[in-house]
């Protein structure tokens, strides 16, 4: 089936459906057999323990930029508070 073919039919779910397609499909993509076999990149990251500890971030010269607190708005996003 082509995207072409795909597509009308996806337009047709409802926003649930739509939503488990989308599920579904990141969860086909991110499978280890869909990588090619010398693509040692996309392996390592799949293979990565990323739940410990990881090594201090070198932010340069500069050092940590300054930074601003940021609040999550609903419909908006993140929104740097003033201050």
């Amino acid at each position: 089936m082509t995207f072409t073919e795909l597509l009308p039919n996806l337009q047709k779910l409802n926003p649930s459906d739509k939503l488990r397609a989308i599920q579904f499909l990141a969860t086909e993509l991110s499978k280890t057999e869909n990588f090619a076999p010398n693509d040692l990149e996309s392996q390592s990251w799949l293979d990565a323990d990323l739940g410990g500890n990881l090594p201090e971030y070198d932010w340069g010269e500069g050092g940590m930029p300054s930074m601003k607190p940021v609040e999550y708005i609903s419909g908006i996003g993140l929104v740097a508070k003033a201050g």
